[in-house]
């Protein structure tokens, strides 16, 4: 991949994040409006029942002629019929509400997986493994919790802030008045304070990503070998407490801003009520049942209004979370072509042409000579072409442009005339030297090429790739876990498994990259013969740095420095002993 298409997130600015969430909403707007309603509903249902209250102190208890017990017992039935009434709103309000957080979380999640797996590879040499879990795992989930509980808090707080408001004006508005007076003050503390949040919130983000890209990579099977070979689990413990660290002081700044903005709240909460009953003193026909009512309701307003100070902190972290998200659905992912229909699919003979192609890894500098450069050859249908060269000279850059890993920055890879930019399933098949086994057993990983392979003809490629015997010895045979990325299998193992599952695929064009590499001379040997005899009159690559005892091939292409230094038969290269090819063969057999 060439750097003018390298993958180029641009963060959102706040303000758009807020109206992308937004539009992610609009498909659910029935739904959102129906939860308003309930919401609705069970904020003047729960008001009710205070109002209830100076009817209980003004008539039922202490109204002429002493306590009215018909009255008292018709108010408590109502307030039952109240609270049950406030209880089924409120599930249903729930329900509703957690389907619309699965739905919106469940769609940015799959968009997010999808747009991620059409990325260039070079995205994911750059990216770190821990950062992309983080995003599509942790952020996912910080918007589930925003959506299913912060939001209907948000909602309800809102709502029964102002029900209980009015409900409070309309008992007596002086009172209201005075109740109220401070509540624009704890508001602007609230908004001052939540700048501060908005930045550690992000630092927090950043810093739990790290943290978990540093467990993804160093508790890895590789990364806890590579740690205790080199004795180095003191520094990476070092290492990984220096993050965590990092993380705790930002959890108690975000805390103690938090705490910041709730004890403002709880000085407003505190001091209100008394300023009340002051002014009630101060005021002419306030009966007890009215005061008895408006404390109820002070505590009332006082619950919305706490709830919404306590939230603000969620509200600002599902913001992050959401603007990271959509950070990664910005990416630019390379084209993948439309697959076509299996009965329409007609593989041609596999004819591979290159054309001129040049290539220069992304970040590697103007300075730096490019991995390919006007490289042009021709592989017919059909045949077995052996590729080599020393490190470095560009061996797999050209099998992952011939496999369509990589688009050729200039000039063309054609299959059979049509130009190769991206992955052909089915035309082309290629097998690395670090194959990737699945969690799963064995039988999987070789289905994973085609789903609807037999056992015979698991037997059958395992058995040309000399992994059938290893296999078969299992306790379950080819239902036998792999292990973590394959590790209960040798690298040699692994490899003829992978091997076996490219075979398995039956493609026209098969790409082997260093894919025996791993295997002795004499089993290497044994296993590429009995490849190329399984794919007689298909197109093979092999490419491989040592070939010293390979000699079933058609041709051989020898690159150096990115160049194609020779491409002719065996026996030709061979007769330049001053060529390349003739060199190596000397350097691994020992020949004269």
């Amino acid at each position: 991949m060439d750097e003018r298409s390298l993958p180029d997130p641009q963060p959102s600015p706040a303000h758009g994040v807020r109206r992308r969430t937004v539009r992610l909403f609009l498909p659910h707007r029935s739904a959102l409006f129906l939860v308003v309603l309930l919401i609705a509903a069970y904020s003047v249902f729960n008001t009710a029942v205070p109002l209830l209250t100076q009817t209980v102190f003004d008539r039922a208890l202490f109204g002429p002629g002493g306590p009215d017990l018909p009255l008292l017992a018709t108010l408590a039935a109502t307030a039952a019929a109240l609270a049950c009434a406030v209880g089924a709103v409120d599930l249903a309000q729930t329900w509703l509400t957690a389907r619309v957080a699965q739905r919106v979380v469940h769609g940015l999640r799959t968009e997010m997986f999808d747009r991620l797996q059409r990325m260039p590879l070079a995205f994911f040499t750059a990216e770190k493994g821990g950062e992309i879990q983080s995003r599509l795992a942790g952020d996912t989930a910080q918007i589930e919790y925003a959506v299913k509980d912060t939001l209907p808090s948000v909602l309800a707080g809102t709502i029964g802030l102002l029900v209980s408001a009015g409900a409070m004006v309309f008992l007596s508005p002086a009172l209201a008045g005075v109740a109220l007076v401070l509540a624009p003050l704890v508001l602007l503390v609230s908004s001052r304070s939540g700048r501060v949040l908005d930045r550690l919130s992000a630092d927090g983000q950043r810093a739990r990503a790290e943290l978990s890209s540093a467990v993804a990579e160093r508790l890895s099977l590789g990364g806890v070998i590579l740690s205790r070979v080199h004795g180095r689990r003191g520094d990476e413990a070092a290492g990984f407490a220096a993050e965590s660290e990092r993380l705790a002081r930002l959890g108690v700044r975000s805390a103690l801003v938090t705490q910041w903005v709730l004890s403002a709240g709880h000085v407003f909460f505190v001091l209100t009520p008394y300023l009340v009953f002051v002014a009630a003193g101060l005021t002419d026909g306030i009966t007890p049942g009215t005061l008895a009512a408006f404390t109820v309701l002070q505590a009332r307003i006082y619950q919305p209004l706490g709830q919404l100070l306590h939230v603000s902190t969620e509200i600002r972290s599902a913001t992050g979370a959401f603007q990271r998200v959509f950070d990664y659905l910005d990416l630019r992912p390379e084209p993948v072509p439309e697959p076509e229909p299996d009965e329409d699919r007609i593989p041609g003979p596999g004819a591979l042409s290159v054309r001129g192609v040049g290539f220069r890894y992304a970040g590697a500098g103007e300075e730096n000579r490019p991995a390919l450069s006007g490289v042009s050859l021709d592989i017919p249908a059909g045949s077995t072409t052996l590729v080599v060269g020393p490190s470095g000279s560009g061996k797999t850059t050209l099998g992952h442009l011939l496999a369509g890993l990589h688009p050729p920055a200039v000039g063309k890879v054609l299959l059979d005339g049509t130009e190769i930019r991206a992955p052909l399933p089915g035309r082309i098949c290629i097998a690395v030297q670090d194959p990737f086994l699945l969690q799963g057993s064995v039988a999987d990983n070789l289905r994973y090429a085609a789903p609807h392979a037999t056992a015979d003809d698991l037997v059958r490629v395992c058995r040309i790739t000399r992994i059938h015997d290893r296999i078969a010895a299992l306790p379950d045979g080819y239902d036998s876990p792999v292990g973590e990325r394959g590790a209960l299998f040798s690298g040699g193992e692994r490899q003829r498994i992978a091997l076996a599952r490219a075979l398995l695929a039956d493609t026209p064009v098969l790409v082997l990259d260093e894919a025996t590499s791993a295997l002795d001379p004499i089993t290497e040997s044994e296993v590429v013969e009995a490849v190329l005899a399984e794919r007689r009159g298909r197109t093979t690559v092999m490419i491989t740095h040592r070939f010293g005892v390979l000699e079933s091939f058609d041709t051989v292409v020898a690159l150096e420095g990115g160049l194609v230094a020779q491409h002719g038969t065996r026996l030709d290269l061979l007769g330049d002993r001053h060529g390349l090819y003739a060199r190596m063969v000397r350097a691994q057999t020992g020949a004269g």
